[in-house]
């Protein structure tokens, strides 16, 4: 019978919690007592949070359940007090990261970091890892690595304490380069943003990798939809594992382990909720909310219940792998990337992905909805590197116009297809576009 392995973060928990072994009260003990050294901390250091704290009584919260006591700080908050989050000086910052903010003429969000929060990140990248590769094996990460600090950079540092080489290729620019590279460095693994991924899977270069020369591939930046997942198992016959974190986690925040159920959540540095975004109350574990997060260890600038503007769920059950380790159920993707095409009917980026990227045709796509009220219309441009079957624009039509909220609000579906044939970059927007006039 095949034993499902342990996620390797629980011994690495353990050690971090002080446990022999981790116990689910273990944690929530070592949780609650840095949820109130974090939050006094952030209240004697931060003028922000000292101003949001004003009324919190001395040594709260009691218990875990307290922290719904606590206000949530908002995307608005991070843009514009931005720097009266901060706790240290900024001699003892090493790093500030910029968010651009979207449809905004305000300034951009930014995010402090000192070394040692940056160090947090790099221990979590090494064990968090340890489901995917081996020492002696090599990861080419498809993502920013040549700033310090960034993404390609901590895991490069992180990979090399346990014997894994790791080089940051940077975005896929080129599916023929980043091809070549795979198979003449020798590759074991790909971490990568979905979309590119699976663009470079379905290009011809990509379909020349042969299968099992990628053990692994890693998935992160963007909702992973079940059929891209399926996609790149069948081209390279691989295992293809979720990881979600933004700048405001710390960039690591939940992977998935061998057992692939949910994410196992980095719950030493992190507390994850699931809100109602229109009440503000939390959602039973199972139901979708958006996540928010608190970071229990960090010292640069602390995150107290902020909300991540991503719809998730915390999943209802433990991992059948065995770890006590709370887990996300699913992230969806972000919650301003629905549109509201009609009488309440909300179309998602999650339900095309899962539409488009069933095509093997498909290499990518970008989505607008124009029109009126009255005549409502869903224009997809979608990226093909080979000629779709004589019916493959009929069938996922058909695929689209079945999706409930397509379906109910009779939205007229056009397609539009675009040569991806001459490996050059696509740009594909992660966003429904909304392009209609006043409604």
């Amino acid at each position: 019978m095949l034993t499902i392995p342990i996620t390797p973060l629980d011994e690495w928990t353990a050690r971090r919690v002080g446990a022999g072994r981790l116990t689910r009260s273990a944690l929530e003990g070592w949780q609650l007592d840095r949820l109130r050294e974090v939050v006094g901390w952030a209240r004697e250091r931060s003028p922000f949070y000292r101003r949001l704290y004003e009324h919190l009584p001395p040594g709260a919260p009691q218990d875990l359940r307290g922290l719904w006591d606590l206000p949530l700080t908002q995307q608005s908050d991070l843009r514009d007090h931005g720097a009266d989050l901060t706790c240290v000086s900024q001699g003892d910052i090493a790093r500030v990261v910029t968010i651009p903010t979207s449809g905004s003429t305000g300034p951009p969000k930014r995010v402090w970091f000192t070394e040692e929060d940056l160090e947090l990140t790099v221990d979590h990248f090494r064990h968090g890892m340890r489901a995917l590769v081996r020492p002696g094996e090599r990861v080419l990460v498809l993502m920013p690595g040549t700033t310090p600090g960034s993404v390609g950079a901590l895991l490069r540092a992180a990979l090399a304490r346990d014997g894994v080489e790791a080089e940051a290729y940077g975005f896929v620019d080129s599916c023929a380069h980043v091809a070549e590279r795979v198979e003449s460095w020798g590759a074991d693994c790909l971490v990568g943003v979905p979309g590119q991924v699976l663009r470079l899977a379905r290009s011809r270069e990509g379909r020349a990798i042969p299968p099992g020369r990628l053990k692994s591939v890693l998935l992160s930046g963007d909702h992973v939809a079940g059929q891209l997942r399926a996609a790149l198992e069948r081209t390279w016959g691989c295992r293809v594992f979720e990881h979600y974190g933004s700048t405001e986690t710390g960039l690591a925040g939940a992977v998935q382990c061998r057992a692939f159920g949910g994410l196992h959540v980095r719950e030493a540095d992190l507390l994850f909720e699931a809100i109602d975004p229109g009440t503000g109350h939390p959602t039973p574990d199972g139901e979708l909310g958006e996540l928010v997060v608190t970071t229990l260890t960090r010292r640069g600038m602390p995150l107290i219940r902020f909300r991540t503007g991503d719809a998730g769920r915390m999943a209802a059950a433990p991992c059948r792998c065995g770890s006590v380790l709370r887990c996300l159920e699913s992230v969806e993707g972000r919650l301003d990337e629905a549109v509201d095409i009609g009488n309440g009917g909300v179309l998602t980026m999650g339900e095309l992905d899962e539409a488009v990227y069933a095509q093997e045709w498909a290499s990518g796509f970008s989505a607008a909805i124009a029109g009126s009220s009255d005549a409502t219309q869903l224009i997809l441009r979608i990226a093909a590197q080979k000629a779709p079957p004589t019916d493959g624009l009929e069938g996922l039509t058909a695929t689209i116009e079945a999706i409930p909220s397509i379906r109910s609000e009779k939205v007229a579906v056009i397609l539009e297809l675009v040569d991806d044939a001459e490996d050059r970059p696509v740009v594909m927007k992660r966003k429904i576009t909304d392009a209609r006039g006043p409604h």
